[in-house]
């Protein structure tokens, strides 16, 4: 029953992250913003690094796919994608290398400032080390331009992101944590 209820999560994660990301995104001018953090991050804090970083690089093919108008395939953002998904599984439900921010008996989104500074640490590093160098990075090959043709814009962007996905996923867990914690999570474990 749980290998059934894990890869129910897994394509409802999937379907989630292409609907966010490629249909109800919002062209601004020369950005393009989107709400599929959400369905990445929540991937994250219930099935950690490894499960997650393969949604989201399998998103990304899928979305790809079903919305080829958005821009050509290329397997660097793929590797974005597994590794943004890796990085909000691993603090959002791993363990911290740096010591406990919890106690032992509280899961680690259990308290607010655990559930800020794992929040914050995993969208640094997805908003300004994934999405603005290495992504930008991929833009670069891509369109065979010089980096820095891309990069400010990007960097500002990705920091304009960072506190609304640090305040965003902050709030909705905040509302369904406990929730997901005694339903999803419990079932994922073997005790529910």
């Amino acid at each position: 029953m749980k290998k059934i209820y894990i890869t129910i999560l897994c394509g409802l994660f999937i379907a989630l992250q292409v609907a966010f990301g490629r249909i109800m995104a919002i062209d601004v001018g020369f950005m393009r913003v989107t709400f599929v953090f959400i369905p990445i991050a929540i991937g994250g804090a219930i099935l950690g690094p490894v499960w997650n970083g393969l949604i989201c690089a399998a998103a990304d093919i899928a979305g790809f796919l079903l919305v080829p108008s958005q821009g050509a395939f290329f397997p660097g953002f793929t590797l974005s994608a597994f590794l943004r998904g890796a990085a909000y599984g691993y603090f959002l439900k791993g363990a911290l290398p740096f010591g406990a921010i919890v106690s032992p008996q509280a899961g680690p989104l259990s308290t607010n400032r655990s559930l800020l500074i794992r929040t914050s640490i995993a969208a640094f590093c997805v908003t300004i080390l994934i999405d603005a160098f290495l992504s930008t990075w991929w833009v670069a090959i891509l369109y065979e331009m010089p980096y820095s043709v891309y990069f400010t814009t990007r960097f500002i962007r990705s920091l304009a992101l960072l506190p609304i996905h640090v305040v965003v996923f902050g709030a909705i867990w905040r509302s369904l944590g406990k929730y997901i914690e005694n339903t999803i999570m419990k079932k994922i474990n073997g005790s529910g």
